[in-house]
């Protein structure tokens, strides 16, 4: 799969690379390889892809959400990273599949799991990355209902 800015993804590989450079504990994402890193960026995007941004589409038969009809702003490539990475990081990991799956606790023997997600919103739950969702929220439209 490659990447197509702005068809499939919302940061070129190149500038998500320099981003890695300069972030702390981005060493994951240098030991993945080329094609894994584009599929991140592509399912990153699609995911950041579903929010209700404000603005207007630069062109209303454009796959993307961007560009707008203002230039991509930095937040949002920098949140496609941070989804990207937090990915890679999470694959496998049993907690987030059950949160993912709206589990809220279980119980093995005499051991048991609890996940808190009391007060969050549906659309809080779209990105795997906090930090993503903090940059994201930043540019949508306030008080929409959450579709995927």
């Amino acid at each position: 799969m490659t990447i197509e800015l702005y068809k499939n993804s919302l940061i070129s590989k190149e500038d998500a690379s320099l981003y890695f450079q300069e972030r702390y504990d981005s060493q994951k994402w240098f030991e993945l390889t080329d094609e894994e890193q584009e599929k991140l960026l592509i399912t990153a995007s699609k995911r950041i892809n579903r929010f209700d941004f404000v603005g207007e589409k630069a062109d209303e038969s454009q796959p993307m959400e961007f560009p707008r009809d203002y230039d991509i702003p930095q937040d949002i490539k920098d949140a496609v990273c941070e989804e990207a990475i937090s990915l890679a990081q999470n694959s496998g990991n049993i907690h987030e599949e059950n949160i993912k799956a709206g589990i809220q606790s279980i119980s093995l023997g005499t051991g048991s799991v609890t996940y808190a997600n009391s007060g969050v919103f549906e659309e809080d739950r779209q990105l795997s990355s906090k930090n993503a969702l903090y940059l994201v929220k930043k540019w949508t439209k306030k008080g929409y209902s959450f579709g995927c």
